[in-house]
């Protein structure tokens, strides 16, 4: 359906053109370094949009890390892609109780322990992590999971779990139309 989401959770490979464009944007940007996680998926919406989960590393001094989403737009009948969206997912804070983002697609025996303690209480869907972006440190440990769940339809997001109350979890879509921000450049290649 156009302006769904076409999620095909593939880590560590994008198509091509996509390859290409973040490869390139990579190298044009000043002041960042992104490592692509995953190729999160496509949505129909003036041409294809490409998502692709990053790691974004801020040169600025303190080398801040955050998980961000690209979004790409492949134009119709044009070979141009345009790099349309960064929006940050999870930030790293350098305070006590900061988000420490460590991205790791092959997860920890630990981690994914506590995951499904956690998950298996989640009824009606079926979650399934691909990648730990990161912990936090509060009342035990917080582990932050970017994940593929289908309930009624394919999704991607991300779940956080503690270590010590695997009653709780919090959940965010990672691909939803009402949270895309506009920015006020593109890349085009």
């Amino acid at each position: 359906m156009a302006g769904s989401w076409n999620v095909d959770v593939a880590v560590g490979k994008m198509p091509q053109k996509v390859a290409s464009a973040f490869a390139s944007f990579n190298e044009k940007i000043v002041g960042a370094e992104y490592t692509p996680i995953a190729y999160l998926g496509s949505q129909i919406v003036n041409g294809t949009n490409h998502a692709v989960l990053a790691e974004q590393l801020v040169v600025n001094g303190k080398d801040t890390k955050n998980v961000v989403v690209l979004i790409f737009n492949e134009a119709i009948k044009s070979d141009e892609i345009t790099l349309i969206n960064i929006e940050r997912v999870v930030e790293s804070g350098g305070e006590l109780g900061g988000v420490t983002v460590d991205v790791k697609t092959d997860i920890p025996e630990d981690a994914k322990s506590v995951f499904d303690a956690t998950i298996e209480r989640f009824v009606g869907s079926n979650v399934t992590p691909f990648a730990l972006l990161g912990t936090q440190i509060a009342n035990g440990t917080n582990y932050i999971f970017a994940v593929e769940f289908t309930s009624v339809t394919r999704k991607v997001g991300i779940v956080v779990v503690n270590s010590n109350n695997h009653d709780n979890y919090a959940f965010t879509n990672l691909l939803n139309a009402n949270t895309q921000k506009v920015l006020e450049y593109a890349f085009t290649w």
